[in-house]
């Protein structure tokens, strides 16, 4: 049984935390024997929750135990009008948290739009070297993945029905990442 990138890219987690059957399991196994980019995933993954893992990583400081008990004692000695001007600080420094955060979104998003750019549906379909592709494309006639491939591609599973790239996409189609995303740079090189 093969499976695609993207099955691997939804079920690598459960394959990290042992959560799949035997069956899937052996399956991304084989898949990661021979798809370089998806065991680079796998890696990557793994280093993050090791370096999650690992206590030193988000150790606390010293001495935060003493000085967030005596922060609590005095809140708790509090009447109710300072606590409430104490809970309001607490939302201002909550919402400048969360603006400060959105820069930094922004910033993960884009990197992964420059670092990774050939995973998943990269590119609309109205961008430069989105018509890279011409002539017939094969779909699936028993799939209902929506992926069209370039002739031949051993990412085609079922029987092959042939369609216009502009019908494809018109129908709903996207490009396969693999077969396509290959045709793309060797068109581009």
């Amino acid at each position: 049984m093969g499976v695609t990138c993207e099955e691997v890219w939804r079920d690598i987690s459960d394959y990290v935390d042992d959560e799949l059957d035997s069956e899937q399991r052996t399956a991304l196994d084989e898949h990661f024997a021979e798809c370089r980019h998806c065991t680079a995933v796998l890696e990557g993954t793994c280093n993050v929750i090791r370096l999650y893992r690992d206590e030193r990583t988000l150790a606390l400081p010293s001495g935060f135990h003493d000085r967030l008990r005596r922060r609590l004692d005095q809140r708790a000695s509090l009447g109710s009008e300072e606590r409430i001007h104490a809970s309001r600080r607490a939302d201002l420094a909550w919402a400048l948290t969360a603006a400060a955060a959105a820069p930094l979104c922004f910033a993960l998003l884009s990197a992964k739009r420059t670092i990774f750019p050939r995973l998943g549906h990269q590119s609309p379909w109205g961008s430069p070297d989105s018509h890279a592709v011409t002539g017939l494309v094969a779909v699936s006639q028993n799939a209902d993945d929506m992926i069209f491939h370039i002739p031949g591609c051993s990412h085609l599973h079922g029987k092959p029905k042939f369609l216009r790239v502009e019908e494809a996409i018109r129908e709903g189609y996207r490009p396969c990442p693999i077969c396509v995303g290959k045709y793309t740079r060797q068109k581009t090189d």
